[in-house]
């Protein structure tokens, strides 16, 4: 059968790198020690233990607003509501980027469009499970565990690096072929999403598959070969965004390989730690109740420089509630600026300034945001998925084929 050669001839397009020894690692290590004059690498991970381990001393005599703000705005990419778009904005102006102003920014814009693409990954699944039920023997928990696993490596990785050390490691003209083989793979993933929405829009217009918590096993004689064409490409749609996530992790790597430069300073552990504090501090903020927030507390500001100077004076004192809340509010005052936009996370704009403003003036500083997850032990536990899946869709397909020739016993007491 074509459809089930397809099915298995898939697993073997998997990546190398996922299959254990060649894998590109994301565990941040102990950057070498620096000279005095060098941003400490002390670790920010005890915001809420107090003293014990501290936010690194941030500079006390920040250059002038103007060249600050410009410096910001050059690092910070252009505010989008549309993650797709904003992404295909930037593969255009990359392909023309010769000095990596444009360049630099590719981690960023990218990881954004992989929260959207999961975001809505998530709820095709979750609904085409729904619409499945408990038919063909319960295929469709196993697409709900695939999924959770895929999403779990939700953290997409993050290079925060200047331009200049980039076009002076010759690393731009590799980043543009590498971008373009990622854009392949999501132009792939796209047309199989589409071609999962439409067939599953068609399966509810054609019958009914569930009501409530009642599942309909009475429906016309061809829901069965409809289910399980939905399961084939929904199967598809799970194994390319596994090939889309593994591309996104060979750019990576290629950008990677200055971390080994020794005159390079790397702040991976830095902001990894800064990151992870922030994230505590934002789901504190979720869990709190809701209460009518004071609008405008910034409305004193004159510019948006005074705002970030606010910011992070409370990242220097450790209030990092206050300074995802101030994101939020200075947002409203100055749309799509510097603080980006309402669909962009706060801890990354937070990243990005403090980043920034402890590189400010130099060049040579280098750090990936990075999750810890092991992907070759993702792709083993998708392939030990995938492989379930495939057994489960042979077998039901291999069932109809059996009753389609066995004799319908209501016809023949009929005849009777």
């Amino acid at each position: 059968m074509a459809e089930e050669d397809d099915l298995s001839g898939s697993t073997s397009e998997l990546p190398s790198a996922l299959e254990g020894n060649d894998s590109f690692s994301l565990e941040i290590t102990e950057p070498e020690e620096k000279g005095e004059g060098d941003v400490s690498q002390s670790g920010l991970s005890s915001f809420a233990e107090g003293d014990r381990l501290g936010l690194h001393e941030l500079r006390s005599s920040p250059p002038p607003s103007p060249f600050f703000s410009a410096i910001l705005a050059a690092f910070q990419p252009k505010a989008c509501d549309d993650a797709e778009e904003a992404w295909r904005s930037h593969i255009n102006q990359l392909m023309s980027d010769s000095d990596g102003s444009c360049a630099v920014h590719t981690f960023h814009v990218f990881s954004s469009l992989f929260q959207c693409i999961q975001k809505k990954f998530c709820s095709l699944t979750w609904d085409a499970a729904s619409f499945l039920g408990d038919s063909l023997r319960g295929i469709g928990s196993k697409f709900m565990s695939s999924s959770e696993v895929l999403t779990s490596c939700s953290d997409c990785p993050t290079i925060f690096l200047d331009a200049e050390t980039l076009i002076s490691c010759g690393l731009l003209e590799r980043l543009k072929f590498n971008v373009l083989e990622l854009q392949e793979y999501l132009d792939t993933y796209n047309n199989k999403k589409e071609a999962a929405q439409l067939w599953l829009a068609n399966c509810k217009a054609s019958f009914p598959g569930s009501i409530g918590d009642a599942v309909i096993t009475n429906q016309p004689g061809d829901a069965e070969e409809k289910q399980l064409e939905l399961c084939q490409r929904l199967y598809k749609l799970h194994f390319q965004l596994l090939l889309l996530f593994q591309s996104y992790y060979k750019l990576i790597g290629q950008i990677h390989v200055v971390s080994s430069m020794p005159e390079l300073l790397n702040m991976s552990k830095e902001l990894n730690d800064l990151r992870d504090n922030l994230k505590e501090a934002s789901a504190q903020i979720a869990a709190e109740p809701l209460k009518g927030e004071s609008r405008f507390h910034g409305a004193t500001l004159t510019s948006s420089e005074e705002g970030v100077q606010c910011m992070l004076e409370c990242l220097k004192k450790r209030n990092l509630k206050s300074a995802l809340r101030k994101v939020r509010e200075y947002r409203t005052i100055w749309p799509n600026d510097i603080f980006g936009s309402d669909m962009e996370d706060e801890v990354q704009t937070l990243l990005n300034i403090y980043f920034r403003h402890q590189t400010l003036g130099q060049t040579g500083t280098f750090a990936l945001l990075g999750s810890n997850h092991d992907l070759s032990e993702i792709g083993s536990r998708l392939m030990e998925l995938n492989g379930e899946i495939q057994d489960m869709i042979r077998k039901a397909q291999s069932y109809r084929v059996i009753n389609i020739h066995l004799p319908n016993p209501s016809a023949a007491n009929t005849c009777l």
